[in-house]
């Protein structure tokens, strides 16, 4: 057989192979006998159909398929190749990530608050008037007493301080004194957004709040008697909340939830003359 011959027979199952694809979305209509033809487009398709099985019922169609059989037969290779596998086999290989760069291992201690030695002496009942005077004349966050009757001044027990961070929170701080013991123990923190307007002992609505909370609890659980001092110190980090970055991920918003770093980690000096500080954390991320 000679290659204009081939070419020829390649030539006419191409068309058929084209023709029969055109043909798959011709209406099954066709293939009932008891169907009328008297629609333009139905009878097309129908003589379409017919011319088609003609082509391939006519000799040089079915010589065509017998070569191709027999030729099938004798050899196979390359019939089940798999271009887009091959293509994918050639690719480049993914290059390794790069190196993450070395952290040194911090020496420093963590804790929840200040070692003792650090702690400001306990605050009592007697005394909170003057040092919320001095406080606010020195920080941009603000402390006042709460008291359910506006424009009362006497020091309830147990006593409600509100913190204020403009723009940012709200915290009530409850506190108990004994008459014998005029100490000031905390009981609760309660975090609430800037503009809501709700009392001491409910619930923030924002999940950011109710986190915050949650964690102070935490905290005071830790250590009831520290000094109101060092809580007021530790609620004014959280003034750039919803700015700082974790110290551990180095994100704004964790992973897991999309809360900002509520969590606060005393770090104690590394070097002499260095001052300790607040770090900010996720609770999703490591504490030490």
């Amino acid at each position: 057989m000679d290659v204009s011959q081939l070419s020829s027979m390649i030539s006419s199952l191409s068309d058929i192979h084209s023709r029969l694809q055109l043909l798959r979305n011709a209406p099954p209509l066709l293939l009932k006998s008891s169907m009328s033809f008297s629609a333009p487009s139905i009878r097309s398709d129908f003589e379409q159909l017919k011319e088609l099985g003609d082509t391939i019922r006519s000799d040089s169609v079915q010589e065509a398929l017998r070569t191709a059989t027999q030729s099938e037969k004798a050899d196979r290779s390359d019939l089940n190749r798999n271009g887009r596998r091959e293509i994918r086999k050639r690719r480049r290989p993914p290059s390794p990530e790069s190196p993450q760069p070395y952290i040194p291992y911090d020496k420093r201690s963590a804790s929840l608050f200040p070692t003792a030695s650090d702690d400001p002496p306990p605050l009592r009942a007697d005394g909170l008037p003057d040092y919320l005077r001095d406080f606010n004349r020195t920080h941009s966050s603000k402390l006042h007493i709460w008291t359910r009757i506006r424009g009362s001044t006497q020091l309830s027990n147990p006593a409600v301080v509100r913190f204020t961070i403009r723009d940012v929170l709200v915290c009530y701080i409850t506190m108990e004194y004994a008459a014998a013991d005029p100490v000031l123990v905390t009981e609760s923190v309660t975090a609430f957004g800037p503009r809501e307007k709700k009392s001491p002992h409910s619930q923030s609505d924002f999940l950011v709040y109710q986190t915050l909370s949650q964690q102070i609890a935490r905290m005071l659980q830790s250590h009831p008697r520290v000094a109101f001092q060092s809580l007021v110190n530790l609620m004014c980090t959280y003034e750039g909340i919803f700015i700082d970055r974790c110290t551990s991920c180095e994100r704004v918003l964790s992973a897991e939830g999309h809360v900002p770093p509520v969590v606060r980690v005393w770090m104690d000096a590394g070097k002499e003359g260095e001052k300790g500080r607040w770090e900010p954390r996720h609770a999703s991320c490591p504490q030490t």
